[in-house]
Formats: structure tokens, C-alpha cells, sequence
């Protein structure tokens, strides 16, 4: 009987008289979800034992082979990983599986609903529910720490099971909402409007929009949305006119794959022909012919090209009326910067609210870099769906945690410019487990307006990291501070920190202990207690105000209650940012060397020390850092610092270190070799007796002898095209930085032996 119900309930919307027993199939299924059964979208959870669920799973796959209009998609968590969750974009289905009894990421579960059109259902395969919070196996676990139960899951869990419109199919018992639940009253909404050409009136509004900047030369616009708006389709018709008036467009993306769609809706309007190559070297183009093919009358083309592609940042190409970068929050910014810079008229568009993470952060950084008569195109109808789509609102609240009915009752605060603001503020630092579900969406709300990215496995990664706390400030019950916090380093690294400390270890987590055992070249280091910032925000009515400064200050102070030997932090670096936390009394002691992707920007470590020997190790990466800056002879650094050197350099010729990383020092050698052409036996360097004072000497030596090695080392900047490109003029075989970075080792070694 659970079955027969189960069947009726699923295919309702494919079916006439669905309430009836053995159904009479529609000759015209494919449409009833849009003209006689418009019903919202739906989630069936199928939960037990893999005997169960397997059983469950030939069940519902001969359910719909009923009905031949069905289009299905089953997914399990791994065949997702990576760049291969990107692929779900754009494409569309009735039904969707996704099999999490393996694995679980929010991210995957968001990317699969996002595929099921109106009317359709999601369903989701996972082990007994009371079982599956003690039993999952994540990937994010830093080295020493385990997993007993999942919070996230936990609160995932029971958001299902509080949702009326989520249907149930346990061994126990199968629960299934009234159908008419998700039914659409006619006339008030279906999605239907006038005309073939558009879905919606902002999606026609959006069109004129662009078409009308477009005609006056003054084309720069920003389109966003969420998932499922249609903004795929408005970029292929807004293409398709441009080609139709024989512009020339170029378009791209971080993948291909991503604008497959796009370019699907070019071909549907009255086009007679189309030609489209899939690129072989990253490179497309898409030459429309348009009316009758005899005649051949040619217009523009739309041409896709990568991210890297000199077209996109160059302005002596003309051929090019329009750029459209489709995705670009998947794009660092500063491309995206160097793009419109070159390109008197360019559209941007991203999705919003999406499982990539491409969400308000990127939105506030980018909006106040736009240039002041910039359009903002926003599309919020949805299309894919009907609005108020339940599935849509219980992941935005769930795993986005968009509640935007959460009340804000921060009022008027008598906030001050200092960092000692009244009592009536309250501070608390602990673990997820204990956050009540009202502070924990505001929270989070918080961190992914603060940051560049922040996805729902970003969220899942703080909630479950057992070695994660949060500290937060709160006015009349309302978070408007909160700072995440990793607690790393200590007996954890025991075993790891001699591997650490010489390159050739890099457990999971600790990065803020291993940094700094990396960088002083010294095992002890990584052992030390550390709190890390992960992520700090404050909520926009208190910035400015000193309470980032003063939740800092909290914190220093209950690290110093708990024998914290010091808190650090890792951020990507800007002047603003470097103030704030040298403000705080932080001091930088490195600076990355390679941009983040995403964001562009480098990054910065920072330490506060508390202990007698965190300080010391302080002082000495200071003055480690120092001994770069200026143009000091080896003889001036001190015997302390040069040992670092040392130590750096025997990592690197035992293969464990990297050359980025010994560049700055190998550099400072080759420039002193400069000063010393011939060996000297007064030079302070050559001391037999001094094991560190000789060795360098000897590199001196070496440096001197090996005329390639005085070319190369004494680049600043360490450049892999550089690189390869001297050795070759000094026929040295080397295709890449790997070749390069052998011979140098190999010249090196006789320095040590």
C-alpha cells in the first residue's frame, strides 16, 4: 500500500486523476505540470538500510518509467567532486536523485535541486536518520581531531523533518504531504507570460535595458540572480540581436561548459543555421548565418574565449563590439577589473545565493569598483519554478541561511569610535553545539556578506570542525560581531612538526601553526597553543566603530584566561586590513607570494604573542623578515637569522622546500656573491669554525663559479618564464620550473656536504 501511495504521490503532476487508483496516462504528460496539475516542486527523503534503499531505488525507477516524458538524473556524492558539480549548471530535469549514504555536502544536494524544473521532485537517499548523525565521513578534519556526530547534519535533519513539504519513505513508515499542498491557485501565478520570445516582464524589462545602453555606446551593466531567473537565456537573446546586427561579441567564463546554455538559446530564435565548435585549445566560435541558406547572409559572431585569453585584456582589437563575462565571481577580481578596463561596453553577470559560493561578498566588493553609470540588472521571477517554491526556501534557510525574517532588533546604538563600548554588550566564545538557531543565522549571515566566498560546505566546515569556536557580540539579543576561531597547534602536531617545520610534511588544518613553523624553519613552533582568525565580521551598522577592535580585544583577553601562547591570523592583504590589525597589536610577519584565485589578492600572516616564547619566536620572525628589506651584507644579519637560512636552504636541496620559497634568501646570496667576486680570506663569512658562516660561504663560492646561477638568482622575483628562458639561452635544458628547480639543487648540495 506504502508503494501504490507513494507511486501516485510522485508522478501526480504527470498524470490525469491522479487521485484515482491505476491512473490514466496523459497523452499529453510533458505539459500538465504547466496547464491541467501546476504543482510546486517536491522532496522525498528515502532513508534505512542499503537493503532498503536500494529497493526503494528500483521502486521509484519503475514508477517513472511509466511515463516516457519523464526526464530523470541520479547522482551519488562522488561522482560530483570538484570541477565536475560545475557540469549540473544550466541543465534541467524532472526528477533528481542523489545518493548521500556515502557521502554529504550541501553544496552537491543545492546543485542537484537546482536542476529540477516546476512540478518535478528531488529526492535524496541517505541511511537511517537517526543513525546519520553519528555516521558521516567528512573530508575537512584537521590533523589530531575527530568526528562523533555531525552538528549540521543534525540541524539539517530536523529542518526536514519540520518542513510539512518534505514526504518521508522509511522502513518505519512512509509520510506523504496532501498533494494539494503544493498545488498553484490558476490565475495567480504559473509562470506564464505573454509572448514566446520572453518568460518574464524584469527579463523583458532587463532586455530593453541593455538594448537601450547598448544603442547609446554606453553598454556597462551588472546582471545578478539566484539560480533558475532565466539569466542564461536573457544573455542569449540580448547575443542574438547584437549578432543579428552584425556586432561581434566576445564571451567568456571560467569553463565552457558554463555558457552551453547561453549559446543553446541563440540557436532556438528563427536562426537558420549555426555552427558551434567544443574547443580543442580553449576556443570557440560561433559564426550565425542568418536568414534563408542560399542566400547566406552573413552577421556578427559571438566568440568564447577563456578567462586567460589576451583578447579580453588588450584594447587594440576592435573587432569586438560588447564583451559578456557570464559567472564572474568564478573569476578573480582582478581580471574581472582589467576586463572592463579594456572594454568601452561589457555586461557582467553572476548567479547569486548559489551552491559556488558566488554570493554577496563578491557583490560589495565589486559594486563600489563600478564606474557611477553602471545598470544593475537584478532578476528575481523564477522560471524554472514557480515562486515561493518550498524547496527554494527551505535550502536558502537551511544551508544559505538566508532567513530574512529573523529579527533585528539592534535599534539605536550609542555606538562610540573607541574600543570600550558600554556594558549592556554581551561577549561569549564556544563551540557551534551550543548556538541557539536564531544567533547561528545571523552569524552566518554576517560572514558571507563579509567575505569573498563563502559557500555551504564553507558553513558545514565550521558547525562540524571540532576545532572550531566562535566568538560573538551581541546588543539587545542581536549578534552584530562574530569572529571564527581555530584552535591549532599543541600535542596535535607532535608527531608531524620536525616534517612540518622542513617542508616535507603538510597535515589537514593548522595552517596558522604550520605557516609558522614553515617560516621560522623551526619544529617547536608548530607545538605552541595558537587561536587563528579564521574569519572576523561585524554587522554594517557597527562598523566603523571600533567594535571589530573590540571583539579583537575580548578574544586576546580569554586566550590569555586559557594560556594561549598566541593568536594569529591569515587574511588577503590591503592597506585597510593591514591597519586594522596592526592597530590591534598584530604584527605581519610574512607576506604570500602567490595571489589567491579568487580573489586576487596576496596574503598576509599576522601574529599577537601572549607567551614568554611566543614572543620570542615574534622577535625573530621580525627580524627575519627585516633582513630582506634592506640591502645588509651577509655579515650584518644575525647568526640567528642566517641559521634560519641555512636550515631553509638544506630543506630545499633535500628536495622538501620549494624554490618560491628560498627565492628571497638565495637572492640575497647571489647579490653579496656580487660584492665578492673572489674569495677573501678576511671576509667574516669564511670561518672554518663556524659550520652556518662557512656554509654560506661556500654558496658564495658556488654562486661565483656557476655563471648561471648569478644570472638567474639575481632576478628579484622569482618567474618561471624568466626562469626557463635564461637557462635556455645558457643551453641549460629546462622546459618548466620543475627542470629548473633540479639544476639549482643539484649546483647547491656541494655547500652542505
Amino acid at each position: 500500500m506504502a508503494l501504490t501511495q507513494l507511486r501516485e504521490w510522485l508522478l501526480a503532476p504527470y498524470f490525469e486523476n491522479s487521485g484515482e487508483n491505476g491512473c490514466k496516462k496523459s497523452s499529453h504528460a510533458s505539459h500538465l505540470s504547466n496547464v491541467t496539475c501546476p504543482l510546486h516542486r517536491r522532496m522525498l527523503v528515502i532513508s534505512g538500510n542499503d537493503d532498503f534503499c536500494e529497493a526503494a531505488i528500483r521502486s521509484v525507477q519503475a514508477f517513472v518509467d511509466e511515463v516516457s516524458s519523464i526526464s530523470v538524473v541520479n547522482f551519488a556524492g562522488d561522482t560530483l567532486k570538484g570541477k565536475n558539480r560545475k557540469q549540473v549548471l544550466g541543465s534541467e530535469c524532472d526528477i533528481a536523485t542523489l545518493d548521500c549514504r556515502d557521502s554529504f555536502k550541501p553544496g552537491d544536494v543545492m546543485a542537484v535541486a537546482g536542476i529540477v524544473k516546476r512540478s518535478g521532485c528531488l529526492i535524496l537517499i541517505c541511511p537511517a536518520l537517526s543513525e546519520w548523525v553519528n555516521n558521516i565521513s567528512v573530508s575537512f578534519l584537521s590533523e589530531g581531531f575527530t568526528l562523533t556526530q555531525s552538528r549540521y547534519l543534525e540541524r539539517f535533519i530536523k529542518h526536514l523533518r519540520n518542513n510539512d513539504y518534505v514526504a518521508f519513505h522509511t522502513e518505519e513508515k512512509t509520510t506523504l504531504p496532501d498533494t494539494a499542498m503544493y498545488r498553484i491557485s490558476q490565475g495567480v501565478t504559473s509562470n506564464v507570460y505573454r509572448g514566446s520570445l520572453f518568460k518574464s516582464e524584469e527579463q523583458e524589462q532587463a532586455y530593453s535595458r541593455l538594448y537601450q545602453a547598448h544603442s547609446l555606446n554606453k553598454l556597462n551593466a551588472l546582471i545578478t540572480a539566484p539560480r533558475g531567473r532565466g539569466k542564461s537565456s536573457l544573455l542569449g537573446i540580448f547575443i542574438e540581436s547584437l549578432i543579428r546586427q552584425g556586432k561581434n561579441v566576445l564571451l567568456t567564463s571560467e569553463r565552457f561548459d558554463n555558457v552551453k546554455n547561453v549559446l543553446s538559446r541563440i540557436q532556438q530564435y528563427e536562426i537558420a543555421g549555426v555552427r558551434t565548435q567544443q574547443p580543442s585549445t580553449a576556443n570557440i566560435q560561433t559564426q550565425l548565418i542568418l536568414g534563408d541558406k542560399n542566400e547566406a547572409a552573413t552577421f556578427g559572431s559571438v566568440k568564447w574565449v577563456p578567462p586567460d585569453s589576451a583578447l579580453l585584456y588588450t584594447t587594440e582589437d576592435e573587432k569586438y563590439d560588447v564583451v559578456i563575462v557570464d559567472e564572474a565571481a568564478s573569476i578573480p577580481l582582478p581580471d574581472v577589473y582589467r576586463i572592463i578596463a579594456n572594454h568601452k561596453q561589457w555586461v557582467l553577470s553572476t548567479t547569486l545565493l548559489g551552491y559556488e559560493g558566488s554570493g554577496s561578498g563578491f557583490i560589495h566588493k565589486l559594486i563600489p569598483s563600478l564606474p557611477p553609470s553602471a545598470i544593475h540588472l537584478r532578476l528575481s521571477t523564477p522560471l524554472r519554478w514557480f515562486e515561493h517554491d518550498p524547496i527554494e526556501a527551505f535550502f536558502n534557510t537551511t544551508c544559505l541561511f538566508e532567513d530574512r525574517d529573523a529579527a533585528r532588533n539592534i535599534g539605536e546604538i550609542n555606538f562610540k569610535n573607541s574600543i570600550n563600548p558600554p556594558i549592556d554588550y554581551d561577549f561569549s566564545i564556544s563551540s557551534f553545539k551550543t548556538i541557539s538557531e536564531e544567533a547561528l543565522q545571523q552569524i552566518m549571515s554576517l560572514l558571507s556578506l563579509a567575505h569573498y566566498q563563502t559557500t555551504p560546505d564553507d558553513f558545514m566546515r565550521l558547525m562540524d570542525s571540532p576545532d572550531v569556536l566562535v566568538a560573538i557580540l551581541k546588543f539587545n539579543d542581536n549578534v552584530i560581531g562574530a569572529a571564527i576561531i581555530n584552535a591549532e597547534g599543541s600535542d596535535y602536531l607532535n608527531d608531524t612538526a620536525l616534517g612540518i617545520a622542513s617542508g616535507k610534511r603538510r597535515p589537514k588544518g593548522h595552517l596558522g601553526a604550520q605557516r609558522l613553523a614553515l617560516l621560522s624553519a623551526d619544529a617547536k613552533t608548530a607545538t605552541f597553543r595558537y587561536w587563528r582568525i579564521n574569519r572576523i565580521a561585524v554587522d554594517t551598522l557597527a562598523q566603523s566603530k571600533g567594535m571589530g577592535s573590540y571583539l579583537l580585544q575580548r578574544v586576546s583577553n580569554e586566550a590569555k584566561k586559557q594560556s594561549i601562547d598566541a593568536i594569529c591570523t591569515s587574511y588577503g592583504t590591503t592597506l585597510k586590513l593591514d591597519s586594522f590589525w596592526t592597530r590591534n597589536g598584530f604584527e605581519i610577519v610574512d607576506y604570500g607570494r602567490k595571489p589567491n584565485k579568487a580573489s586576487g589578492e596576496t596574503s598576509a600572516l599576522a601574529l599577537y604573542p601572549h607567551s614568554n616564547r611566543a614572543k620570542r619566536l615574534l622577535s625573530e620572525l621580525v627580524a627575519l623578515k627585516e633582513s630582506f628589506k634592506f640591502d645588509n651584507q651577509l655579515d650584518n644579519v644575525p647568526i640567528s637569522i642566517l641559521t634560519i637560512y641555512v636550515e631553509k636552504l638544506v630543506h630545499f636541496t633535500q628536495g622538501t622546500r620549494t624554490l618560491d620559497d628560498v627565492w628571497p634568501i638565495l637572492h640575497k646570496i647571489a647579490r653579496y656573491a656580487g660584492t665578492q667576486p673572489t674569495p677573501s680570506a678576511n671576509t667574516q663569512l669564511n670561518k672554518p669554525n663556524n659550520t652556518i658562516l662557512y656554509t654560506l660561504w661556500r654558496l658564495v663560492e658556488i654562486i661565483n663559479t656557476k655563471r648561471f646561477l648569478r644570472k638567474v638568482l639575481t632576478h628579484s622575483d622569482m618567474n618561471a618564464k624568466q626562469l626557463v628562458s635564461t637557462f635556455n639561452k645558457e643551453n641549460l635544458k629546462a622546459s618548466g620550473l620543475k627542470e629548473v628547480t633540479i639544476v639549482i639543487r643539484e649546483a647547491l648540495l656541494p655547500a652542505f656536504k
